[in-house]
Parts: structure tokens; sequence; C-alpha cells
């Protein structure tokens, strides 16, 4: 079975256990707590850099306290939205308008910023052991991710729920990896950037 008919039966996999998923309605602190301990989010935060994160829809790990908290400790929350083919970032304030799109997606009013995130927290469906994480099959940031410099830096975390972590996830050449995963359970270091 090749990559893509590989990925489209663990994406159904995943989808159909998280149906079934009864969330905890600590699972959002978990989460945050999690992230907020990293110690490149912190500095993050504590320079007042972007942090590119997501707004959870109701059957993914939830990411409301993330984006409250990351904002609470200085760090500048940016939002995706899609445009074509691509994501673009707004910054989340008190005043930001929310929409809908045709995905049932709520994405966020106003103009994109050109700011490149310290950080990214990304949603993921599976990550394995080495890093390379199932998204929902867009590819939207696959894209993102590939578009930064080469020398940049920037942590990417993905966020799942403990029982996503798979041993093998196919992967194809666009696919581009994590450095770290959260659960509500744990953090997982996957690779560190120099």
């Amino acid at each position: 079975m090749d990559a893509v008919s590989s990925k489209a039966n663990l994406r159904r996999q995943v989808r159909q256990q998280r149906q079934k998923r009864n969330a905890g309605t600590d699972e959002s602190t978990r989460i945050s707590r999690h992230i907020m301990d990293l110690e490149d989010v912190r500095s993050a935060c504590d320079r007042g850099e972007v942090v590119a994160c997501y707004l959870a829809r109701d059957d993914e790990p939830p990411t409301r306290d993330v984006i409250d908290d990351v904002r609470r400790a200085g760090g500048r929350v940016v939002l995706p939205r899609i445009s074509d083919d691509n994501l673009v970032w707004v910054e989340m304030t008190d005043n930001t308008g929310m929409v809908t799109n045709t995905w049932g997606i709520d994405e966020p009013e106003g103009l994109p910023t050109s700011t490149q995130p310290t950080v990214w927290i990304i949603p993921s469906l599976a990550v394995d052991a080495d890093g390379y994480r199932l998204g929902q099959g867009g590819g939207f940031y696959d894209r993102t991710l590939a578009q930064r410099a080469s020398k940049d830096n920037s942590l990417v975390i993905a966020v799942n729920f403990e029982d996503e972590s798979v041993m093998h996830v196919p992967h194809e050449a666009h696919d581009q990896r994590v450095d770290v995963v959260v659960t509500p359970e744990r953090v997982r270091l996957m690779s560190m950037p120099d």
C-alpha cells in the first residue's frame, strides 16, 4: 500500500476513535501546562514573540487555555486562516472576530501578519517516533512549515491525544517533522532545533 493510501487509512481510524472519545474537562489545562513548561515557549512569551497556534475544533485536543496562557505570559498569538492553498496568520487580540469557513473551521478576521512565529503549535491526528505527523490531509501546515527560512530554528509542537502516538506514520517527501509532541498526559521531545 502506498503512503497516500496508508495515510488515508490511519486518518480514518483516528477520526473514528475521536468520535467515540469522551474528553475530560481538564485536558485543555493539562495541555497548556505542558506547553507553557517548555523553555522555548516561556522565552518566546518573555520576549513578546509570535506563537502560532490553532483554535481546536470539538474533536481535537483543546487549545483555548494555551492561547489564553501564552497571551497572559506576553506572547503574541497568531491563528491560521485558509487563503487559497495556504495559511495566513492573524494576530489574536481581545477584539479579534471569528468566522466559520466552508469546512466548519473557525478562522480569525483581520489583516494577516508577516512576522514569523518563534513557536508553532499545530494540530495532529497522530505522530510517530521519528516526529512525522499525520494531519487532516490538506497539507496546509506542511506547506507553511516548508516555507520557513533554512536557518529558522523555530520550535514545532504537535498536539494530539496520548493514544494517537503511533509507531509509524506513512510519510512523503513534502511532510515536515515536528520537534515536540504534547498530549494531556505528557511531553515527548522528538528533536530539538540547534
